[in-house]
């Protein structure tokens, strides 16, 4: 089965190809066919005339013919066809035309052939004018029969001559054998052979005479013109239509190679199969990249496609994969680190989404506030993760960690040991971290993140993404030692995926329900409040001294962890398994 779908795919391959080169290729076609154009205008039209001529025996009876003639009787038509533009035969039909037209030219002017089983001549001339071309023609067929005629007459009057030699030179040994039998004696033997010489002598001459008397009334038949030529309607040469096919013709062969040579050296990707060759890793997912600012909802084609996204990531990762890392190649990855973090939520998953740098759009798509503390407070210590946390209107399930206010500093406390620190205490919480990056191409903060991941995604944008720049990425990971999972693929900028709308997001008069804590922190939680965008934060997660003694309370399902300076302890068993 291999063996048939490879050559398929190539053949597929092709065909996308030329798609999407299809505008050199056409253009590539427009040109042949306006080079065709140029070619019939700049050319001087050539007309051609025909006239047909019916080839009989000349009624020479010992007239030279082949014996293996192809045709009937004893005419050879591929022999006349060659005698008719023979040297004489040409002259001749200037002379008749009464032009001062080179003999060579005249000549490369016709064109003899012989329909099949017949004994006919067809002889075709071109000439400058419809006019000329009949005159040739006609010229031609005349001077052909004339030679024709001329040659025969002339094997005639040979033979004409030939006999009447031999009758003078026989009357002559009539003559002296007469004069002699006269000396001889009668009844002598050598009268008797004189008088049978002589007897001899008169027959051969009567017979050489009747010969001579038949020649002279053979009438001299070379054949006749059966079709007289006619003036033609339109030039022969050139062909308008032939021209602009061929010029389109060569105009095709000449963009598909184009089309090749461009392919060669284009180090773009164009299709989900390029990518997955570039960075020899499957592509999980093919997602409509939406101009929109939100999250797409389960029921609509992006939706659907994030659900098999999360359905592939949930299959394919190992059990202790619980960090991940999404980041785009040459744009931002936070659309797919988003959506996938909502679809893992919708199972009952416990999510922790990650924004690390200020180009993403989490806090608008997901409808949280963007001016509480984040991902630079907590890592600077200036905010507890308690505060920090934001829990997105119906997804209970998902706790979103943004850049905070100060994303340089941010930027800097990610390259220290704290941000590991903290991922590491926010994976043994949460069933999922997916952590946003910025991307590999315009920054390092991927690769440096990754080291503190377990697995990562690479989000590519085809038509802009580079094969150097998906190789680049795949290397970054690589050298880290993070497993890349897989590719997502953003394609197209269709409006046709429905999304939340405001009014579902936007939540007033009520707060998240607070996730339970253990029962040696229930001292320490923190009542939910308010943002003043009226978006609710999590009270799950007690206060968190980044990088001194920090202290996050236990999500459902996980144990508790602790981070004192460096080290991490775990104290307490899980009180269930994932869900």
């Amino acid at each position: 089965m291999q063996d048939l779908a490879a050559p398929s795919a190539l053949l597929t391959d092709y065909g996308a190809l030329l798609r999407r080169r299809a505008w050199v290729i056409a253009l590539a076609i427009l040109i042949g066919v306006g080079l065709g154009l140029g070619y019939t205008s700049s050319q001087s039209k050539e007309y051609t005339s025909t006239a047909e001529v019916l080839v009989t025996a000349t009624g020479v009876a010992d007239d030279s013919v082949l014996a293996n003639g192809r045709t009937r009787g004893e005419i050879n038509l591929d022999t006349e066809a060659q005698l008719l533009t023979s040297t004489a035969v040409v002259r001749l039909a200037a002379e008749l035309l009464r032009n001062d037209i080179p003999v060579a030219e005249l000549q490369s002017r016709v064109r003899v052939s012989v329909p099949p089983n017949t004994e006919v001549l067809s002889i075709s001339v071109t000439g400058p004018s419809a006019a000329s071309a009949r005159a040739s023609a006609d010229a031609f067929a005349s001077a052909y029969l004339a030679n024709r005629a001329e040659s025969a007459s002339d094997q005639l009057t040979a033979r004409q001559g030939s006999r009447q030699a031999q009758i003078q030179v026989l009357t002559e040994a009539l003559e002296t054998a007469t004069a002699a039998l006269r000396t001889l004696p009668a009844e002598s033997a050598e009268r008797f052979l004189a008088e049978a010489q002589i007897t001899s002598l008169s027959a051969e001459i009567a017979t050489l005479t009747a010969e001579s008397n038949e020649l002279q009334a053979t009438p001299v038949t070379p054949g006749q013109v059966i079709t007289e030529a006619t003036l033609p309607q339109a030039p022969s040469s050139p062909i308008l239509l032939v021209n602009l096919a061929g010029g389109g013709m060569l105009g095709l062969l000449v963009g598909c190679g184009l089309a090749l040579l461009l392919h060669q050296r284009d180090r773009r990707l164009h299709s989900s199969d390029d990518i997955g060759r570039a960075a020899g890793v499957p592509v999980l997912a093919t997602v409509q990249h939406s101009p929109l600012v939100w999250v797409a909802e389960p029921a609509s084609g992006a939706g659907r496609a994030y659900i098999r996204l999360r359905n592939v990531l949930q299959a394919s990762a190992a059990a202790d994969m619980r960090t991940i890392l999404v980041a785009g190649v040459d744009g931002e990855g936070s659309e797919v680190a988003d959506n996938l973090a909502a679809a893992l939520a919708r199972t009952g998953s416990h999510v922790v989404l990650v924004s690390t740098h200020p180009g993403s759009a989490t806090l608008r798509r997901l409808w949280l506030s963007e001016h509480g503390p984040g991902l630079s407070e907590v890592l600077s210590g200036q905010a507890r993760t308690t505060i920090a946390l934001q829990v997105p209107a119906g997804l209970e399930g998902l706790r979103v960690l943004a850049v905070g206010q100060n994303p340089g500093r941010a930027a800097e406390l990610l390259e220290t040991k704290a941000a590991k620190e903290l991922l590491s205490a926010l994976a043994g919480l949460a069933d999922y971290v997916i952590v946003d990056a910025e991307s590999t191409a315009g920054s390092s903060q991927a690769q440096t993140l990754a080291a503190s991941c377990q697995a990562a995604l690479l989000v590519v944008n085809p038509r802009t993404v580079r094969i150097d720049d998906v190789r680049d990425a795949v290397e970054q990971f690589e050298a880290v030692g993070t497993p890349l999972l897989g590719c997502v693929v953003l394609s197209g900028r269709r409006r046709s995926f429905r999304f939340f709308r405001r009014s579902s997001l936007t939540r007033t008069g009520a707060e998240a329900t607070p996730l339970p804590a253990s029962d040696d922190e229930e001292g320490t939680r923190e009542a939910p409040r308010s943002h003043p965008a009226k978006v609710a934060r999590t009270a799950a997660v007690t206060a968190l001294p980044v990088p001194s003694d920090r202290h996050i309370t236990r999500l459902p399902g996980r144990a508790v962890v602790s981070v004192d300076g460096d080290s991490q302890r775990q104290q307490g068993t899980r009180s269930q398994t994932r869900a």
